[in-house]
Protein backbone atom coordinates (compact mmCIF):
# COMPACT_ATOMS: atom_id res chain seq x y z
CA UNK A 1 0.00 0.00 0.00
CA UNK A 2 1.31 3.83 -1.08
CA UNK A 3 1.45 6.15 1.84
CA UNK A 4 1.82 10.10 1.45
CA UNK A 5 2.20 12.23 4.79
CA UNK A 6 1.03 15.35 4.31
CA UNK A 7 1.44 18.92 5.73
CA UNK A 8 5.25 18.27 6.91
CA UNK A 9 6.64 21.51 8.07
CA UNK A 10 10.46 20.79 8.61
CA UNK A 11 13.35 19.33 7.47
CA UNK A 12 13.35 16.90 10.29
CA UNK A 13 9.96 15.98 10.56
CA UNK A 14 10.22 15.16 6.87
CA UNK A 15 13.27 13.37 6.81
CA UNK A 16 12.05 10.85 9.60
CA UNK A 17 8.87 10.28 7.64
CA UNK A 18 10.86 9.31 4.77
CA UNK A 19 12.69 7.37 6.97
CA UNK A 20 9.81 5.65 8.11
CA UNK A 21 9.29 4.09 5.26
CA UNK A 22 6.43 6.89 3.24
CA UNK A 23 6.44 6.98 -0.53
CA UNK A 24 5.30 10.49 -0.25
CA UNK A 25 5.08 13.73 1.76
CA UNK A 26 3.27 16.48 0.99
CA UNK A 27 3.69 20.36 1.51
CA UNK A 28 0.94 22.78 2.10
CA UNK A 29 0.72 26.04 0.61
CA UNK A 30 -2.51 27.03 1.41
CA UNK A 31 -1.99 30.33 3.25
CA UNK A 32 -5.56 29.49 5.35
CA UNK A 33 -4.16 26.20 6.21
CA UNK A 34 -2.31 25.68 9.96
CA UNK A 35 -0.41 22.99 8.12
CA UNK A 36 1.30 25.82 5.94
CA UNK A 37 5.39 25.77 5.00
CA UNK A 38 7.04 28.69 4.41
CA UNK A 39 8.53 28.57 1.07
CA UNK A 40 12.39 28.45 2.00
CA UNK A 41 11.53 25.32 4.21
CA UNK A 42 9.87 23.76 1.04
CA UNK A 43 13.17 24.24 -1.17
CA UNK A 44 14.99 22.84 1.75
CA UNK A 45 12.92 19.30 2.49
CA UNK A 46 12.76 18.92 -1.28
CA UNK A 47 16.43 19.07 -1.54
CA UNK A 48 16.99 17.15 1.66
CA UNK A 49 14.60 14.53 0.86
CA UNK A 50 16.18 11.27 0.10
CA UNK A 51 15.09 8.82 -2.74
CA UNK A 52 12.41 6.81 -3.47
CA UNK A 53 10.47 9.65 -1.26
CA UNK A 54 8.66 11.87 -3.30
CA UNK A 55 7.39 15.85 -2.44
CA UNK A 56 3.55 16.50 -3.61
CA UNK A 57 3.03 20.45 -3.28
CA UNK A 58 -0.69 20.94 -2.49
CA UNK A 59 -2.15 24.34 -3.41
CA UNK A 60 -6.04 25.73 -3.16
CA UNK A 61 -7.03 28.07 -6.00
CA UNK A 62 -3.91 29.54 -6.88
CA UNK A 63 -3.24 30.80 -10.58
CA UNK A 64 -1.99 27.82 -12.34
CA UNK A 65 0.89 29.45 -14.29
CA UNK A 66 2.18 30.52 -10.32
CA UNK A 67 1.81 27.77 -9.45
CA UNK A 68 3.84 25.55 -12.06
CA UNK A 69 6.77 28.21 -11.92
CA UNK A 70 7.04 28.10 -7.68
CA UNK A 71 6.65 23.82 -8.27
CA UNK A 72 9.16 24.25 -11.02
CA UNK A 73 12.01 26.17 -8.60
CA UNK A 74 11.20 23.96 -5.86
CA UNK A 75 12.06 21.43 -7.58
CA UNK A 76 8.59 19.55 -7.42
CA UNK A 77 7.48 16.66 -9.52
CA UNK A 78 3.75 16.13 -8.44
CA UNK A 79 1.32 18.80 -7.50
CA UNK A 80 -1.70 18.34 -5.81
CA UNK A 81 -4.76 21.05 -6.45
CA UNK A 82 -7.37 20.56 -3.43
CA UNK A 83 -10.01 23.97 -4.40
CA UNK A 84 -11.90 24.23 -7.31
CA UNK A 85 -9.58 24.38 -10.17
CA UNK A 86 -10.98 24.07 -13.41
CA UNK A 87 -9.49 21.50 -15.61
CA UNK A 88 -8.55 23.93 -18.26
CA UNK A 89 -5.64 24.68 -15.92
CA UNK A 90 -4.50 21.54 -16.53
CA UNK A 91 -3.03 22.46 -19.75
CA UNK A 92 -0.05 24.80 -17.67
CA UNK A 93 1.05 21.46 -15.92
CA UNK A 94 2.69 19.54 -18.68
CA UNK A 95 5.76 18.67 -16.67
CA UNK A 96 4.19 17.55 -13.54
CA UNK A 97 2.10 15.05 -12.33
CA UNK A 98 -1.20 16.18 -11.46
CA UNK A 99 -3.24 15.15 -8.33
CA UNK A 100 -6.80 16.16 -8.00
CA UNK A 101 -8.61 16.19 -4.76
CA UNK A 102 -12.20 16.04 -4.69
CA UNK A 103 -14.26 16.92 -1.02
CA UNK A 104 -16.93 14.19 -0.96
CA UNK A 105 -20.37 15.14 0.47
CA UNK A 106 -22.84 13.66 -1.77
CA UNK A 107 -24.14 11.73 -4.90
CA UNK A 108 -23.04 15.16 -6.94
CA UNK A 109 -19.65 15.66 -5.54
CA UNK A 110 -19.12 11.85 -7.44
CA UNK A 111 -21.13 12.68 -10.38
CA UNK A 112 -18.77 15.93 -10.70
CA UNK A 113 -15.48 13.58 -9.49
CA UNK A 114 -16.17 11.16 -12.57
CA UNK A 115 -16.71 13.94 -15.02
CA UNK A 116 -13.81 16.11 -14.44
CA UNK A 117 -11.59 13.00 -15.14
CA UNK A 118 -13.21 11.96 -17.65
CA UNK A 119 -12.52 15.43 -19.28
CA UNK A 120 -9.24 15.88 -18.47
CA UNK A 121 -8.16 12.82 -20.04
CA UNK A 122 -10.18 13.62 -23.33
CA UNK A 123 -8.28 17.21 -23.69
CA UNK A 124 -5.32 14.98 -23.50
CA UNK A 125 -4.08 15.94 -19.93
CA UNK A 126 -5.03 12.93 -17.69
CA UNK A 127 -4.80 12.82 -13.72
CA UNK A 128 -2.15 10.97 -11.96
CA UNK A 129 -4.44 10.30 -9.23
CA UNK A 130 -7.67 11.67 -7.73
CA UNK A 131 -7.76 12.32 -4.07
CA UNK A 132 -11.04 11.94 -2.12
CA UNK A 133 -11.56 13.92 1.12
CA UNK A 134 -14.39 14.79 3.57
CA UNK A 135 -16.40 17.71 2.54
CA UNK A 136 -16.50 20.48 5.64
CA UNK A 137 -17.92 23.50 4.80
CA UNK A 138 -15.83 26.19 4.43
CA UNK A 139 -12.65 23.97 4.38
CA UNK A 140 -10.46 22.68 1.99
CA UNK A 141 -9.31 19.18 3.67
CA UNK A 142 -7.13 18.57 6.70
CA UNK A 143 -10.55 18.31 8.65
CA UNK A 144 -9.97 14.91 10.52
CA UNK A 145 -13.81 14.13 9.38
CA UNK A 146 -14.11 10.86 8.17
CA UNK A 147 -16.11 10.05 4.66
CA UNK A 148 -19.63 8.68 5.26
CA UNK A 149 -19.75 5.01 5.30
CA UNK A 150 -22.46 5.20 2.45
CA UNK A 151 -20.42 7.46 0.24
CA UNK A 152 -17.40 5.35 0.46
CA UNK A 153 -19.49 2.72 -0.52
CA UNK A 154 -19.91 4.17 -3.61
CA UNK A 155 -16.66 5.21 -4.44
CA UNK A 156 -15.79 2.01 -4.35
CA UNK A 157 -17.82 0.94 -7.02
CA UNK A 158 -16.50 3.63 -9.29
CA UNK A 159 -12.63 2.74 -8.67
CA UNK A 160 -12.19 0.69 -12.00
CA UNK A 161 -13.47 3.75 -14.19
CA UNK A 162 -10.95 6.21 -11.80
CA UNK A 163 -7.06 7.64 -11.89
CA UNK A 164 -5.52 5.53 -9.11
CA UNK A 165 -7.70 6.36 -6.02
CA UNK A 166 -5.76 8.12 -3.06
CA UNK A 167 -7.78 7.67 -0.10
CA UNK A 168 -8.02 10.60 2.87
CA UNK A 169 -10.12 11.72 5.17
CA UNK A 170 -9.71 11.47 9.06
CA UNK A 171 -7.59 8.55 9.07
CA UNK A 172 -5.36 7.04 11.90
CA UNK A 173 -3.10 4.20 12.28
CA UNK A 174 -6.06 2.91 14.52
CA UNK A 175 -8.29 3.20 11.54
CA UNK A 176 -6.79 2.99 8.15
CA UNK A 177 -6.28 -0.88 7.94
CA UNK A 178 -10.13 -1.21 7.95
CA UNK A 179 -10.91 1.99 5.78
CA UNK A 180 -7.96 0.19 3.13
CA UNK A 181 -9.74 -3.28 3.53
CA UNK A 182 -13.09 -1.63 2.53
CA UNK A 183 -12.02 0.55 -0.32
CA UNK A 184 -8.76 -0.83 -1.83
CA UNK A 185 -7.57 2.36 -2.79
CA UNK A 186 -3.87 3.26 -4.65
CA UNK A 187 -2.65 5.25 -1.66
CA UNK A 188 -4.03 6.42 1.62
CA UNK A 189 -2.96 10.43 3.17
CA UNK A 190 -3.08 11.22 6.68
CA UNK A 191 -2.11 14.58 7.81
CA UNK A 192 -3.56 15.02 11.54
CA UNK A 193 -4.08 11.53 12.14
CA UNK A 194 -0.18 11.19 12.67
CA UNK A 195 0.91 14.32 14.72
CA UNK A 196 1.29 15.85 18.01
CA UNK A 197 0.14 19.55 16.51
CA UNK A 198 -0.81 20.83 13.50
CA UNK A 199 2.29 20.47 11.01
CA UNK A 200 4.25 18.60 13.80
CA UNK A 201 4.48 14.68 13.32
CA UNK A 202 4.67 12.33 15.77
CA UNK A 203 7.42 9.64 14.87
CA UNK A 204 5.22 6.85 16.70
CA UNK A 205 2.32 7.80 15.33
CA UNK A 206 4.00 7.90 11.74
CA UNK A 207 5.34 4.21 11.92
CA UNK A 208 2.31 2.72 13.12
CA UNK A 209 0.06 3.96 10.43
CA UNK A 210 2.53 2.77 7.79
CA UNK A 211 2.78 -0.46 9.60
CA UNK A 212 -1.53 -0.40 9.62
CA UNK A 213 -1.71 0.60 6.37
CA UNK A 214 0.73 -2.30 5.09
CA UNK A 215 -0.82 -5.21 7.28
CA UNK A 216 -3.62 -5.33 5.14
CA UNK A 217 -3.92 -8.60 3.19
CA UNK A 218 -6.11 -10.23 1.07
Amino acid sequence: MNVKICGLTSVTDALAVAEAGADWIGLNFHPGSARRVEIDVARAIVASLPAPCAAVGLFVNRPAVEVAALAEWLGLGIVQLHGSEPVADLAFYGGFRVIRAFRIADQASLDAMQDYARLAAETGHPLHAVLVDASVPGQFGGTGQRIADDLLARITDLIPALPPLILAGGLTPENVAARIARVRPWMVDVAGGVESAPGRKDAARVSAFIRAARGVVG
